[in-house]
């Protein structure tokens, strides 16, 4: 009795002393795009970066890539906006996926129903594994367009590992209070 209460102790405390934190790093592969970011909440679990490009060849093959180290929720966004369709600095976004990961293929930003050729707004909102990502947007431009956008993540609700330790300590706890438990006697009639 005293090993095991002993031992469900220990388990506890050394799922007490881990904690999951996610590790962001970002890759902005050599192209043009400038990122902000990422900042952080929650201690370091929910991330959110910014980025932009501004000034690159048309047609243009942007990506930006990043690693987290927890599953979770990521929404990313990009815009562009025009002064005049089609002018200097209409930008055109022809596709924008995200790929990597456990992904198998890509997973298409979609774009809203109100675009127009002057102001184009795509998102994406999925459940990702954790992993390397590599966010690509292709497109045209004239010679003063630009786009930006943000990906922000969101970690799963998973129960700490203290949490389990406790979850765990009670099942052992009810289950040998059971096992203790004496059977009452029954009566029996002649």
């Amino acid at each position: 009795m005293r090993k095991l209460a002993l031992g469900l102790l220990g388990a506890v405390a050394l799922t007490a002393a881990s904690s999951a934190n996610a590790a962001v790093v970002i890759n902005a592969g050599g192209t043009t795009v400038d990122v902000t970011g990422p900042t952080t909440v929650d201690g370091g679990i929910n991330f959110s970066l910014g980025y932009s490009d501004s000034g690159s060849s048309s047609p243009f093959l942007e990506t930006l890539q990043w690693n987290n180290t927890l599953s979770g929720i990521y929404g990313i966004t990009l815009s562009t906006t025009a002064a005049v369709a089609g002018g200097a600095n209409d930008v055109d976004i022809l596709a924008a996926y995200l790929s990597g990961g456990s992904i198998v293929g890509n997973l298409n930003l979609l774009p809203d129903t109100d675009n127009t050729d002057l102001n184009e707004d795509y998102s994406l909102n999925a459940l990702l594994d954790a992993g390397t990502y590599t966010l690509t947007i292709e497109g045209t431009r004239g010679t003063t367009g630009s786009f930006g956008g943000n990906v922000a993540f969101t970690a799963q609700a998973v129960p700490e590992p203290a949490t389990w330790g406790m979850m765990l300590m009670g099942f052992g706890v009810v289950g040998f209070a059971m096992r203790r438990r004496k059977q009452p006697a029954l009566a029996q009639i002649a």
